[in-house]
């Protein structure tokens, strides 16, 4: 998997709203780092090395804030039928992730996820054509990242925008769904059905 020279780690308040709303713990978080998980602290995680991409994500919940890079046809996963008409086009790392996550969460593989995307275009337009209709948090002010090395340090002036978009459990939906929107309204502007 082809990385950026640099990539970033979810904004505290985040992180905090979305361990509450898991019941205290996250479970996996496919596309992180030794560094990054120093503050997400999920029970597992897949690093570059691991490639998330073509691991099973067998977990209670899931947490995801994906690379923002480009992948090439041969980076993005095998039998991804859900969204794709054709493999042989680049695709938005974030595009490529929340795919996948959707068709782990309709495979079972997981109870429910938070999506954090810092992508506008996927996170408005290509969710849109995607009829990717989840419940939704924008965030009221830009994310406050991290640089995804050993000295975590804060960046000094974020240039993207925040999405949460949440993949609720089957099971106890209406109930969940209440708890997202009352925890992601202190972050932001809610969406739900």
């Amino acid at each position: 998997m082809v990385l950026s020279s640099r990539d970033f780690v979810s904004p505290l308040e985040l992180i905090a709203v979305t361990t509450a709303l898991f019941g205290g713990e996250i479970d996996l978080d496919p596309a992180s780092s030794p560094h990054a998980n120093s503050l997400v602290q999920s029970n597992r995680f897949f690093d570059w090395r691991d490639n998330g991409l073509v691991q099973p994500w067998r977990a209670k919940n899931v947490y995801l804030y994906p690379p923002r890079d480009i992948l090439l046809k041969h980076e993005q996963p095998k039998n991804n039928k859900l969204f794709c008409k054709n493999l042989g086009f680049k695709k938005s790392s974030q595009r490529v992730w929340l795919e996948l996550a959707y068709e782990k969460w309709i495979r079972k593989e997981f109870n429910e996820a938070i999506i954090f995307l810092t992508s506008t275009e996927v996170a408005l337009l290509v969710t849109q054509k995607l009829n990717f209709d989840f419940p939704l948090c924008i965030l009221k002010e830009r994310p406050k990242l991290f640089e995804d090395n050993e000295e975590l340090k804060p960046l000094k002036q974020s240039k993207v925008f925040g999405f949460v978009y949440y993949l609720p459990p089957v099971d106890n939906y209406q109930e969940k769904l209440q708890e997202f929107v009352k925890l992601y309204s202190n972050l932001g502007r809610v969406y739900a059905q």
